[in-house]
């Protein structure tokens, strides 16, 4: 079988079209490679980022349970300082200190009535 006249002449825009069309087949490809590689950066930016933001929240949650224990440490023995001054006052005044008790209890009451 014989080329037909066709098939032996191209004509020159068809040739134009044919390049075009694989310029722009090989610009697509490039194009996908190129997503594909911005998306497995992305991927791994945020892999790291969530990594750092990790240790970091690890990092200040070590923190603040270390400052929640010092808190706690200051709050008892202020506490401790409070309940010995209370109790101090109370056996140096005795009369004044049954006498507040005595109004609280009044004053408890009456608000509970009410």
């Amino acid at each position: 079988m014989e080329p037909t006249h066709r098939e032996t002449f191209r004509p020159p825009f068809e040739e134009q079209v044919m390049a075009t069309l694989r310029d722009t087949k090989e610009a697509v490809q490039d194009v996908g490679e190129d997503l594909a590689e911005a998306a497995r950066g992305s991927a791994q930016a945020a892999r790291s980022e969530f990594s750092r933001l990790g240790e970091k929240l690890r990092a200040n949650s070590e923190e603040l349970g270390d400052e929640l224990a010092d808190a706690r440490d200051r709050i008892t023995e202020g506490a401790k300082k409070f309940g010995d001054a209370a109790a101090d006052q109370i056996r140096e005044h005795p009369l004044a200190a049954f006498g507040i008790a005595f109004a609280a209890g009044v004053l408890i009451s009456r608000m509970m009535r009410r």
